[in-house]
């Protein structure tokens, strides 16, 4: 969770951009908490043992209990949620022959172009790529349309040819139809009925079987439930971060042994109260690696997400600020036995990070911080 605090002297020092969102607003409570507790107890430097609230002259600082260094780079806001992995496009498929269920596949099983999805009175109902779903009957004379276009390039792709691949459903078509009803059991007719073709954007994986052989269906009934090959990661957002979900943004996913894998967010939901009562935004994740996921199942995994708040700044600790005795911010510098106090000047933070300039800071130097 990153935090923002403001800067009390405005004319000084600078305030955070002014594009914050929300999740910042709630980020700059928290800095103001952190210098609350800095200021707070005897004395008003409890957390560093000083006697009192205003800075002492340079060089004569009491040493802090603990150090820090100054680091150079980026600043990177991230936010971390837990969530299932999920077969993306679960979907029922509807048988529309009428007859006895005499075969269905394997709960987990993977069909792609031209395999058998189910059978009914022992004859193959068969997966076929598109988009369209199987409306009608195919046969020569029916009218050109989108579906006779998808039917001539799945019999290509399985290489029945000797036609032109168009949206016409030519006698052509129907001698290469025929050929592909011998080799699968069917008699070649030329013509296919309805529901013997099943349309789908891809390979399937059988998530369900709804009928079971020996079952006597009706057009209508559903058979099996299938969804994509392809997995997603499916994850809630604090509503105050969803600055951070945005379609098409990289994410990073820790698997349960430890590993990572790149991802990004496929889709953003709309905002709802989950079972806790908590305000989140739910998102998608697609896999870039199919198969870094192809044995994790029945368990959650970690979503990163992370937008980069500033480059190449020099940052320290939320908690080594300090209130500067003109207002704004300073840091305790300790270099060997000597202590002093720089102002600074505050800009982006970012996971408990804040980005300082100040005169005479540099990469690796080291600054008070509270012994915790």
């Amino acid at each position: 969770m990153t935090t923002e605090m403001p800067t009390p002297d405005a004319e000084s020092y600078a305030d955070p951009p002014a594009a914050a969102t929300a999740g910042r607003s709630r980020r700059r409570a928290l800095i103001a908490a952190v210098a609350a507790l800095v200021v707070a107890g005897a004395g008003g430097y409890l957390l560093y043992d000083r006697p009192s609230p205003a800075p002492a002259p340079t060089g004569t600082a009491q040493r802090p209990t603990a150090t820090e260094k100054v680091v150079r780079g980026d600043l990177v806001e991230e936010v971390r949620a837990f969530g299932p992995v999920r077969f993306s496009g679960d979907r029922g498929i509807k048988n529309q022959i009428r007859g006895i269920v005499t075969w269905t596949p394997a709960r987990n099983s993977g069909i792609g172009r031209g395999e058998k999805l189910y059978a009914v009175d022992d004859k193959p109902v068969i997966l076929l790529r598109g988009k369209l779903p199987a409306w009608r009957a195919f046969a020569p004379g029916m009218a050109d349309g989108r579906d006779v276009l998808a039917l001539e390039e799945n019999l290509a792709a399985l290489g029945y040819t000797g036609f032109t691949v168009d949206d016409e459903y030519s006698q052509k078509t129907a001698a290469a139809v025929k050929r592909w009803q011998k080799a699968i059991g069917l008699p070649a007719t030329g013509k296919i009925e309805l529901g013997r073709v099943v349309f789908a954007s891809g390979p399937v994986r059988v998530g369900k079987t709804v009928a079971r052989p020996g079952d006597a269906v009706e057009p209508g009934a559903e058979i099996l439930r299938i969804s994509s090959a392809a997995q997603h990661v499916a994850v809630e957002i604090p509503i105050a971060e969803q600055d951070l979900a945005v379609k098409g943004a990289k994410t990073t996913i820790m698997l349960p042994d430890g590993s990572e894998t790149p991802g990004s967010i496929a889709s953003v939901g709309a905002g709802k109260l989950n079972k806790d009562g908590e305000s989140v935004v739910p998102v998608s994740v697609r896999v870039s690696d199919p198969d870094a996921l192809k044995d994790v199942q029945n368990t959650d995994v970690q979503v990163v997400l992370k937008r980069i708040e500033a480059r190449d700044v020099l940052s320290v600790p939320v908690t080594a600020l300090l209130p500067a005795d003109r207002g704004g911010y300073a840091v305790q510098v300790v270099q060997g036995t000597r202590v002093r106090l720089v102002p600074v000047k505050t800009g982006a933070f970012a996971d408990g990070r804040a980005e300082i300039s100040g005169s005479g800071l540099t990469e690796g130097m080291r600054v008070g911080v509270p012994k915790l």
